[in-house]
């Protein structure tokens, strides 16, 4: 009798573990999917630099990134003559600063994840900083000479 009840409360412990488990990483996707609409839409570059050097404005100006979903267009002069285009893999929020893994599908590099850092700036402005050769995850915003880093920051797109 005794190992009845044993069994059986194992098996309602399980069960609620399960569930527990389910509701946790369910909730944990939905947070990870309001982070990524934050990204959503059309913006424009409002300033860059490059391996410690300012991105010529004229390269800014041209400058463009729109997501839709979890894909990424890119257009920045001072990267690539082409349009890249990439999509975002993952999303650590809780990070800090918070991590953003992409993988480019179109451009320089394409096939390699990469990891850059981001902050947003209020609802329509994020700065971003990563190393496209995927060397190295940046550990703080800015450009260094020789690290090939790259540094941007965007506002959205009036509609």
């Amino acid at each position: 009798m005794r190992s009845k009840i044993f069994f059986a409360i194992v098996a309602v412990m399980s069960l609620v573990w399960s569930v527990w488990t389910i509701a946790a990483v369910q909730a944990q996707q939905q947070s990870v999917d309001a982070e990524l609409q934050r990204f959503q839409g059309t913006w424009m570059m409002i300033s860059a630099e490059m391996d410690g050097k300012k991105v010529h404005d004229a390269h800014v100006k041209q400058s463009r990134i729109t997501f839709v979903g979890d894909k990424v267009e890119l257009i920045a002069p001072h990267q690539h003559k082409a349009t890249i285009v990439a999509s975002v893999v993952k999303l650590d929020y809780t990070k800090n600063p918070k991590e953003m893994h992409w993988v480019r599908t179109a451009g320089p590099n394409a096939g390699k994840t990469m990891i850059a850092i981001y902050e947003f700036e209020g609802p329509d402005q994020y700065k971003i900083c990563f190393d496209p050769a995927s060397l190295a995850v940046p550990k703080e915003f800015g450009t260094i000479a020789g690290s090939g880093h790259i540094w941007h920051t965007w506002k959205r797109a009036k509609q």
